[in-house]
């Protein structure tokens, strides 16, 4: 019994311990400022209202600032009686209408950003990649054919040569000009949609600077065409007797 009692009496003793405590928080939370006038509540209430206070007086001085501005800008913008804007300070109307009385400088044209005898169908040098022989006067590029000008060929199922040296020419001539120009791209004046629609162009072209209907003619690949470029080459393929002149220079069917 006394044991119970002992601990009966230390939980009563730790609770009025902790109330005593919690009273005295109390108090000193409720209690006054320093100056003995206000609560904390009564300080953060006030604090409240201070603020508040503040930003009522900055909005009524930005409000009696914004008339004042309107009305300098007003009169810095304001019309005299015949309609016009007054001048900047410093300037007099009499300068504006001398310089509206100046006359215009007329300035020289600008030069044309490209030449004007030039057409957008204007033929131009064009890189032409991956070209086929079809004999050897026409070249094919893409569904485009370039016909040679001063160039004459040889029909492919044409044979020169008689007898035992009868050889097929035209298929010759073909092959020939296909190893000539191993797939290089040619050069060629046609217009820069060129190949893509199907249709043929007359064109001098060239492989590395060398001229094709040239080569084809000086190595008697083909015949010049009377008055052409070509005359004097075919001349000399056939005094040293290349291609087709080799055997004999009449051909057979």
């Amino acid at each position: 019994m006394r044991l119970r009692l002992q601990v009966e009496d230390i939980r009563r003793v730790i609770v009025v311990a902790v109330g005593l405590v919690l009273v005295t928080l109390l108090l000193l939370w409720l209690a006054p400022e320093k100056d003995g006038s206000r609560t904390i509540f009564e300080a953060v209430r006030s604090s409240r209202l201070a603020q508040s206070e503040a930003r009522e007086r900055t909005a009524e001085r930005s409000a009696a600032e914004e008339p004042q501005a309107g009305v300098a800008g007003a009169s810095a913008g304001a019309e005299d009686d015949a309609g016009a804007i007054s001048p900047l300070p410093g300037t007099s109307p009499e300068a504006g209408d001398e310089q509206d009385d100046a006359p215009l400088e007329r300035l020289p044209p600008r030069p044309p950003l490209s030449d004007e005898t030039l057409q957008a169908d204007t033929p131009r040098p064009q890189l032409l990649p991956r070209p086929v022989a079809l004999d050897g006067a026409r070249i094919a590029y893409r569904q485009g054919v370039i016909v040679l000008p001063g160039v004459e060929a040889l029909p492919l199922a044409e044979r020169c040569g008689t007898g035992a040296d009868a050889f097929p020419c035209g298929v010759m001539a073909r092959t020939e000009l296909r190893r000539f120009l191993r797939g290089r791209s040619i050069e060629c004046d046609v217009p820069g949609d060129f190949g893509i629609r199907r249709g043929e162009a007359n064109s001098a072209c060239t492989v590395a600077g060398e001229d094709i209907g040239r080569w084809v003619i000086e190595n008697g690949w083909g015949k010049a065409t009377a008055g052409g470029p070509y005359v004097e080459a075919q001349a000399a393929a056939k005094k040293a007797r290349r291609g087709v002149w080799q055997y004999d220079a009449t051909p057979t069917q």
